[in-house]
């Protein structure tokens, strides 16, 4: 047999350079990669410097982890220099062994790392220029880069100072003006308070993340301390000799909010038509925030208005990269075809619980401690023709008001389906929709006068056996927004009690 032939096809440095920059890293995505590396490394605190810098920005990164020495600074500076298939501890949050280089290349041309361990100093820069035309090889700086970052480094026995120098126009942040840049690291914060929330926030291990000198807050997509936030079981799910949990949650209305700030908020970045679906954690580190990934069967899932309220937890290991198909950037998930079926039936459930309260602000949202067996005004009930609205002639204070009025029976019932009939449905949810949601009626002083006696008069109506309590929970079970003043205006008439 002639002996095998080969030729070499080393990848030209320039041009692969360039390729691994455009991989798709915003500046967020790009810190959030290099946060992970220093979650790996034990650290327990990361501050961050982003300076528009007269229209040339740059960017220092700081860490107290444990640092590494010249072999592994150099080894962590090589393209895939630990990569898909190496065991990885259920710290460590790295993937293929090219977040460092790919994020930080992705926003600037040359990068400097200089990092410290067992009090040893190292440092070596990567530059794209001197790539494209000496090859892959990093450089010894010599001096060091100036910044109060690294001098605050020296005095410490480990850490790592990442710095990015020269953005060009691939980076969010080259070309801004001063106020646009800002504005931006606004973004980064809030990114970085929904990436890390557990790790903020102490569900993981504690760290801590200062941007610009302002602590970066955890943002909770799961509204856990709203006491209207409903928490469905959690389901433990075996896979390839693994096994991860999902938890789904609906949250509140937007009734339930104290304010348009507190709903705002609860929101998230994006707003809640983008937040809404399932949130994918390796590690307690968030990977996706928020995609129906795909599911819904013939027809896909999309972000509807109905579902905004539901969110479903998904807690990764580590160990399932390869199955959900965890992309470079650490961004996007997708579910191993063996589990759709599965998955769809979960989310299916907590779509249909949220759409209930989403769209009957009577009907939800209950709270955990809270039922939900008063009777509706309004009814809905699937047909041939899609689902029809209903007013309940069962509901006491319907029955109450036939029976007193001494209304003939065939021309109430005509009256009721005339507005049942005319209710403008699609006017309704192009407002609604237009809107991210109906905000809570806010009743004044009038309102309140006109409502007391009109409630005061049906409460009157009602059977005589209900209690006075009973019949004011009855009447305002169904309308939404805050009922406190008019709740307490109805006992003052009605004499129950405060």
């Amino acid at each position: 047999m002639a002996p095998e032939q080969t030729v070499e096809i080393t990848p030209a440095a320039s041009a692969l350079i360039e390729s691994l920059r455009g991989l798709g890293y915003s500046p967020e995505t790009a810190l959030a990669d290099l946060i992970d590396n220093s979650i790996a490394a034990d650290a327990k605190t990361v501050e961050i410097d982003l300076q528009w810098n007269d229209g040339s920005p740059y960017a220092a990164i700081l860490d107290g982890g444990r640092g590494m020495d010249r072999k592994r600074l150099a080894e962590a500076l090589r393209l895939g220099g630990v990569g898909p298939g190496s065991a990885r501890g259920d710290g460590d949050l790295g993937r293929f062994g090219l977040g460092l280089k790919t994020a930080s290349l992705s926003q600037c041309r040359r990068m400097t790392v200089v990092t410290r361990r067992e009090n040893v100093t190292s440092a070596l820069e990567l530059d794209v220029d001197v790539i494209a035309e000496r090859g892959w090889i990093a450089v010894i700086p010599e001096p060091l880069p100036a910044h109060p970052y690294i001098e605050k480094l020296l005095t410490q026995k480990g850490g790592t100072v990442v710095m990015w120098n020269r953005f060009d126009a691939l980076s969010g942040l080259s070309g801004l003006n001063k106020d646009a840049f800002f504005l931006r690291l606004q973004d980064i914060r809030a990114h970085l308070g929904m990436v890390f929330h557990r790790f903020l926030d102490g569900d993981a291990r504690r760290l801590k993340i200062v941007a610009n000198d302002r602590v970066v807050r955890a943002w909770d997509p799961f509204q856990k301390a709203h006491t209207a936030t409903r928490d469905l079981p959690l389901e433990r799910i075996r896979h390839a000799g693994s096994s991860f949990t999902i938890k789904p949650y609906i949250l509140p209305h937007r009734d339930r909010f104290a304010n348009d700030a507190e709903y705002e908020a609860a929101g998230g970045p994006g707003g809640w038509g983008a937040r809404q679906g399932f949130y994918v954690y390796r590690g307690k580190r968030l990977l996706v925030a928020g995609s129906w990934l795909g599911l819904g069967g013939v027809r896909t899932w999309t972000r509807d208005e109905s579902s905004r309220l539901a969110r479903i937890e998904i807690d990764l290991p580590t160990g399932l990269d390869r199955d959900w198909r965890i992309d470079v950037r650490k961004s996007q998930a997708r579910p191993p075809g063996a589990l759709l079926a599965r998955l769809t039936g979960i989310a299916g459930r907590c779509r249909n619980e949220a759409r209930e309260v989403f769209a009957f602000r009577g009907k939800g949202p209950r709270t955990r401690a809270q039922g939900n067996s008063l009777p509706q005004v309004w009814l809905a009930s699937a047909g041939p023709a899609g689902t029809a609205y209903r007013i309940n002639r069962n509901h006491p204070a319907i029955v109450a008001c036939y029976e007193q009025a001494g209304l003939n029976r065939r021309l109430f019932n005509a009256v009721l389906s005339i507005i049942e009939r005319t209710v403008p449905v699609e006017r309704i949810w192009l407002e609604i929709s237009e809107a991210e949601g109906a905000q809570a009626p806010k009743l004044d002083a009038a309102e309140i006068t006109q409502l007391t006696d009109q409630l005061a008069e049906l409460a009157a109506a009602l059977p005589a056996t209900l209690s006075v309590e009973k019949r004011i929970e009855l009447l305002l079970h169904n309308l939404p927004g805050d009922l406190t003043r008019l709740t307490n205006a109805l006992i003052r008439r009605l004499g129950g009690d405060t």
